[in-house]
């Protein structure tokens, strides 16, 4: 049995709770039922239960049915929920605004500190990326915009090199990915991404602490009032969920 084929039981599992099939609160059918209706083992629908189970958005009772958890219990640092949480809530951007939230908590400062320790090298990788964003932006290659942007992130906590700080944000890591790929399929939201990040970089290069908190800050503020102007506009799935 493979780990791709319980994931698939998993997404399916996950869509009919989101689709309102399942709502919190009731168990889910018996191993055998779902087996028999995915067309898959018993073994597999017990791995893509477990899967669920790691994210909370399932609460295994031993000798009993499992059960769907209310969605605030569900993790918030799986990518695959980011959506489905969303869809659930009836605000699909209600989980990104508050990424958001916490990457101006941590990365506000990392600008700031990157600007009193970076050298010579954190510089020219700063300036690389945001070049590499430039050519991704002109062939509309979201993909490789939304790694050059990320590699951009990286390099100033490299720069600050605070092992602490780093714990702090890694978890968040995927989920940023998985929001960023979003955003950055608007060609608008690109463009301002490109403006703030030269903002922080000429921060940064000139040491002005202050000028590259800002600049950081700003960047923060404009891509939440992107993402509220270009998608939240966007149709949300009826959900079942309340």
């Amino acid at each position: 049995m493979g780990a791709g084929r319980a994931d698939t039981v998993a997404d399916a599992l996950l869509r009919t709770v989101v689709d309102g099939e399942f709502t919190p609160g009731d168990t889910l059918p018996s191993e055998a039922d779902l087996a028999n209706r995915f067309g898959v083992s018993r073994l597999t629908v017990r791995e893509a239960i477990r899967s669920l189970a790691s994210t909370r958005v399932i609460h295994v009772r031993q000798g009993r049915s499992s059960v769907i958890n209310p969605v605030e219990r569900w993790s918030p640092l799986d990518p695959r929920l980011l959506k489905a949480r969303g869809e659930a809530s009836g605000d699909p951007l209600q989980l990104p605004r508050r990424l958001l939230e916490a990457r101006r908590a941590v990365e506000v400062s990392i600008a700031e500190l990157a600007a009193g320790r970076r050298d010579d090298q954190h510089v020219e990788r700063l300036a690389l990326w945001i070049d590499r964003m430039r050519e991704a932006d002109r062939d509309a290659d979201v993909p490789r915009f939304v790694e050059a942007d990320l590699a951009f992130h990286r390099t100033l906590f490299e720069a600050v090199d605070n092992v602490f700080l780093d714990a702090l944000f890694q978890p968040l890591s995927s989920v940023v990915r998985d929001v960023r790929a979003q955003t950055s399929s608007v060609p608008e939201i690109r463009e301002h991404a490109i403006e703030w990040h030269a903002r922080i970089l000429a921060g940064v290069e000139a040491g002005d602490a202050d000028e590259a908190r800002e600049a950081m800050r700003g960047h923060l503020m404009q891509t939440e009032n992107d993402m509220d102007f270009f998608l939240a506009r966007q149709p949300v799935a009826p959900s079942g969920l309340t």
